[in-house]
């Protein structure tokens, strides 16, 4: 049960959201949607897990004023209740803990993954979906984000065909994650003209869990990890007593960068700053053969 003064201070957001009201109310239980919402120029009323947005997602950028839920599967009830909102939107793999939302008002369970692998071409889909609802116009966001891929295709055009791998250091610097072909960033990876170094098996998100060990499978290939801040940084210090981190190619080369982290099941929006952050860096790693 929500405090009190939390209930009232959201109604009186609530309030003021309804004097100018323009746009149905809609409220976003998963990130992916939140972001497509923000990339359409529609402001929810309401999202769940708002500071794991802030921290995984962050851009675009969520306004001042806009509802905490909380857990994306346990959202707050009570003041779901009281918000009121036309319509609430989740993922489709939130099916099954949250059907009862829709007591509460009209429930949309949209797909974030892609079916068929193409994760951009199901992040465009998204948009459209979305823009029916919330009655606004998907075509110029698609458009700036397709022409902002080209723009980055363009940069590292000319390149060789060295592969690069997406992936992220666990804390315990023994494992990590991979980003194959069928999640966002290999899609982004794949538009920019870029060989995924990753083949091996992957989930329906295009992740997969390998141990550390598995980097010595890709010698040639050029090294991109996401910095998750302090957890990557305890990562790194652990490695660098590691005789085998010390002697891959890759590193020896100077063929391996940090990146800022980019939510890998994001949709456009985060597409398309994955594809700027890697026209950025991979000629600078190209330098290093």
């Amino acid at each position: 049960m929500i405090a009190r003064r939390g209930l009232l201070g959201a109604l009186g957001v609530l309030a003021s959201r309804r004097a100018g009201a323009a746009t149905p109310r809609l409220v976003s239980l998963d990130l992916a949607l939140t972001e497509a919402l923000l990339t359409l120029r529609v402001t929810p009323l309401a999202v769940a897990n708002l500071p794991l947005y802030r921290r995984l997602v962050g851009d675009p950028a969520l306004p001042e004023g806009v509802i905490e839920l909380g857990p994306q599967q346990e959202p707050n009830l009570e003041l779901l209740q009281a918000l009121r909102p036309d319509r609430i939107l989740a993922a489709d793999w939130q099916a099954a803990g949250l059907r009862r939302l829709s007591e509460i008002a009209p429930l949309s369970l949209l797909p974030v993954f892609a079916a068929d692998g193409d994760a951009l071409g199901q992040g465009a889909r998204l948009l459209r979906a979305l823009a029916a609802l919330a009655g606004a116009d998907p075509e110029p966001a698609i458009a700036a984000a397709t022409a902002g891929l080209a723009a980055a295709a363009r940069a590292v055009q000319g390149l060789d065909d060295r592969p690069v791998l997406l992936f992220r250091l666990m804390e315990d610097a023994r494992g990590m994650a991979v980003f194959g072909s069928r999640g966002m960033p290999g899609g982004v990876l794949a538009r920019l003209g870029l060989r995924n170094a990753w083949q091996g098996r992957q989930n329906a998100a295009g992740v997969a869990s390998a141990g550390i060990e598995a980097l010595a499978t890709m010698p040639e290939a050029r090294l991109i990890h996401f910095d998750r801040g302090a957890e990557t940084a305890r990562a790194l210090s652990r490695l660098e007593a590691s005789r085998f981190w010390q002697a891959l190619p890759a590193l020896r080369a100077g063929r391996i960068a940090a990146m800022p982290v980019i939510y890998p099941n994001g949709g456009l929006a985060s597409a398309g700053r994955l594809a700027r952050q890697i026209a950025d860096r991979l000629p600078e790693l190209a330098r290093h053969g």
